[in-house]
C-alpha cells in the first residue's frame, strides 16, 4: 500500500513538473502555483517515508492538500486569462486564509500531539 500511495504521489507530481515547464514564460502567480504543484506531493512523500512525524509537523503538511487542490483549476484559469491573478493571493487563496490555516493547522498539530501520542 506505500508503495501504492507513493506512486500516485509521484504521478502527481509529474503532472506537476510538467505545469511548470508550461509556465516558464508565464505570470509570477502561474510559476508560483504549478511550483506548489510540484513541491506539495515531494513534501508528502517525504513525510510518509520518515515516519513516525510528530504531528505538529504532519498535520500542515496534510492540510496542504486542500490549496494544493484547488491549485490546478486556478493554474488551469490563469494560463487561459492572466487577469484573473489578483493582489494578495497566493496560488488562487487569500493570504489571510493561509496565514490563519497554517498557525490553526500548526496548533492542531500540538493539540493532537500533546492528546493522541502516549
Amino acid at each position: 500500500m506505500r508503495l501504492i500511495l507513493i506512486a500516485i504521489a509521484m504521478l502527481w507530481a509529474v503532472g506537476g513538473v510538467l505545469a511548470f515547464a508550461m509556465t516558464s514564460k508565464k505570470t509570477l502567480d502561474a510559476r508560483l502555483t504549478a511550483t506548489y504543484l510540484v513541491v506539495w506531493p515531494a513534501l508528502l512523500v517525504l513525510v510518509y517515508i520518515n515516519q513516525p512525524v510528530p504531528l505538529w509537523i504532519s498535520v500542515p503538511v496534510m492540510f496542504g492538500f486542500i490549496p494544493w487542490f484547488l491549485a490546478g483549476p486556478h493554474l488551469t484559469g490563469i494560463l487561459k486569462d492572466p487577469t484573473r491573478s489578483r493582489p494578495g493571493e497566493l496560488i488562487g487563496v487569500p493570504l489571510g486564509y493561509w496565514k490563519w490555516g497554517s498557525i490553526g493547522a500548526l496548533l492542531l498539530g500540538i493539540l493532537f500531539d500533546g492528546l493522541v501520542r502516549p
